[in-house]
């Protein structure tokens, strides 16, 4: 059983890549805007200048799923010795997931691994559920994937109640479908901190 779980664990990982990159560039989804709005379903708001650079809002995305989460913690003789046991494709993949990880300011890195621990601590039918919707994420087509990724990032540092009180707003129903509400909120089980 615990070999089905790492096994599906790396290959969920394998295509955990795209959509942590595509969370990097997540912040960019609505530039020139300071506000805590979050994205309309139709795109940015008359007067964004798609010049101005946005500042990320918290640390990034990354898949609280991924065999990577589990090595966050390990030394480099510990990675390594973990790494080397996998195919050379799985391997680069992690390496580069790690070095993403490592280059994060102390507090973002140790956010990542409250959400890897958050996720670790879930029962098997949630960490499904949190599987099918990063995969649901990562089908959404690339503008509609950004701005639910920069929701998830400007709900992140809210307390439970203000998250709350905020999906379940009129305005925040609005900018959103069914799909990507499902998703944001089935996703931010896992993808806000503990406060």
């Amino acid at each position: 059983m615990l070999r089905a779980i790492q096994l599906g664990g790396l290959l969920l990982a394998c295509g955990a890549a795209p959509w942590a990159a595509d969370q990097k560039n997540a912040g960019a989804a609505r530039p020139g805007t300071g506000s805590t709005v979050l994205p309309h379903n139709g795109g940015g708001r008359k007067g964004d200048n798609p010049r101005l650079p946005r500042a990320p809002i918290g640390p990034p995305l990354l898949n609280p799923a991924s065999p990577a989460a589990r090595l966050y913690r390990a030394t480099p003789d510990e990675r390594d010795r973990a790494l080397e046991k996998l195919p050379p494709r799985l391997q680069e993949q992690l390496r580069t997931q790690l070095q993403r990880f490592d280059a994060m300011p102390k507090a973002q890195r140790e956010i990542v691994i409250r959400r890897a621990e958050r996720y670790a601590a879930l029962r098997p039918e949630q960490r499904e559920t949190v599987r099918q919707q990063i995969g649901a994420l990562r089908q959404l087509p690339q503008e509609r994937r950004a701005a639910v990724g920069l929701a998830l990032r400007r709900l992140q540092p809210m307390p439970d109640e203000q998250r709350l009180a905020t999906v379940s707003s009129d305005e925040f129903k609005s900018r959103f479908s069914a799909e990507e509400q499902k998703i944001i909120a089935d996703l931010s089980e896992v993808m806000i901190p503990p406060l």
